[in-house]
Order: structure tokens, then sequence, then C-alpha cells
């Protein structure tokens, strides 16, 4: 099995592994990596993240990182907590997680009922990551050791889908969360900007990502289907959205820095 992406150290001390290593720089913590660790954190037993956004204020240095999260607010029915994460004194990504309590409704069906191109009866197998990616991008990273993406052609939807998973956990001493997954599954909305802008040629970060959820995600797998528009003027959006075994579950986009390489 894979290296969990970060040792927790105790407190809100996490030391990134190699699984965790970025693609565009092995000095940095890859994005995805980064999102998985923070939203896995900022959960409560009492409600449901209803949207999350992370900011990425600055590249994540590959060394030990603070996690510091702040007491929910609010009130009955919506609470919000924040998350920044820390690598010595500076502040280099922030989230807000918008919680809403749970409630128990018998909402009719037609309101529950959404088309899904992920059947789950048909997952592929999501075990191994692809090795091969080293030779792409010149060294181990997030991308060669721990996601698992699997391409899947829709007949008449020129959208981008694939099946997401992680080789292994997010954290050495907690298990695997389907929301890690889902913030993952998000960032690899990436896909379909490479698929129309070589990956040789450009570079392209998230400088956030939103996720929206009507119900926590409930397995370690992710259906994802995703779309690109960019822009001549160095801006563009990625946006997914996300299913489950369960059906249709969430929505996530990010904006994206768009430069040339080289």
């Amino acid at each position: 099995m894979t290296d969990a992406l970060f040792r927790h150290h105790g407190g809100g001390r996490y030391e990134p592994t190699g699984s965790a290593r970025g693609a565009w720089d092995p000095g940095i913590v890859h994005g995805a990596a980064v999102a998985a660790l923070v939203v896995g954190r900022l959960g409560t037993r009492s409600g449901t993240i209803s949207r999350f956004t992370i900011d990425f204020l600055a590249p994540v240095p590959f060394e030990e990182l603070t996690l510091e999260l702040d007491e929910p607010i609010g009130g009955r029915r919506v609470q919000r907590r924040r998350a920044r994460l820390l690598h010595g004194d500076r502040t280099v990504a922030e989230a807000l997680a918008l919680i809403v309590a749970t409630n128990d409704l018998e909402l009719p069906d037609k309101a529950l009922r959404h088309h899904t191109p992920f059947d789950p009866d048909a997952v592929p197998d999501l075990c191994e990551p692809n090795h091969g990616a080293r030779e792409v991008i010149g060294h181990d990273c997030f991308d060669s050791e721990s996601v698992i993406v699997q391409r899947m052609r829709v007949e008449g939807d020129p959208r981008i889908h694939q099946w997401i998973g992680l080789a292994g956990d997010v954290v050495d001493d907690e298990a695997l969360q389907p929301i890690e997954v889902a913030t993952v599954a998000a960032d690899y909305a990436q896909g379909a900007v490479h698929r129309r802008l070589p990956f040789g040629d450009w570079s392209y970060r998230n400088a956030e990502q939103t996720l929206h959820f009507a119900r926590a995600p409930r397995s370690n797998w992710i259906g994802s289907r995703c779309d690109f528009v960019g822009s001549n003027l160095g801006a563009g959006y990625n946006s997914a959205d996300l299913f489950d075994e369960a059906g249709r579950f969430g929505q996530a986009a990010g904006a994206l820095v768009i430069e040339t390489r080289g």
C-alpha cells in the first residue's frame, strides 16, 4: 500500500511524504493533497459540510506544516469553520467550511433523482496508481504514487469522465474518508484542461477550489464529469460534477492561473 500523504506528529503538525509531492515542482506539496488534508479535519459530528473552499495563497513547501482550526461559529442551522495551513509563521493556504445542521426529511423522488453515468456495479480496479506518470513529469509525485484515475467514454458527451481513487490514506493515523477523495477528484478536473492545453507547453495551477455538497460522499471512489473554460488573459476555471455509489452528491469548480511553460 502507498504511504499516507502526511505523517501526523501530534497537535496540528503534519509532515508530507513523497506520496504528496507536487507535479509542477518537487519542492512543493500537491494541491490535491493539501485540500484533502484540510477538508478531512474540518468536519464536525453534528452537521454536513455543504460548501468547502480552499485558497492556495502560496506554494506549500515540502516541509512540516501546521494546521490551525477555528471553532465553528454561527447559529443552529448553519455554522462556519475556518482553517489555516502554515509553514512556520507564513499562511500558505486558508479554507472555509459551511456546515449545515443534519435533518431527517423525506423529499419527493423527483428531487432526489439525478442521472449518473457512473454505474456502481461497473467500478474499475482502482488499486494501483499510474507509476508511468513519473516518465512524463520527471520525478515521483502524487500523480505517480497516490492518485488513481481511470477515464471512461460516454457516447455523445464531450466532457471528461473519470473514476478517481487514492492508493493510500491521507493521514497515517486516520482511515481514508470519502470527502478527502472528493476533493482530490475536484482537483483532477484538470483532466479537462490537459486535453486542450498540453502539459509540455502550458501550466495551469489551481488558485482555489470550491466544492458544494448535497450530502457527504459515501464511497472511496468518486466519479467526476469535468469541463474547462479558459481565456487569453491567463485566467480560467475547471468544473466537475461529482458522483459516488449512491449517485450525484456534489459539484466543484476551481479558478486557474494559466501560463506558458519554459
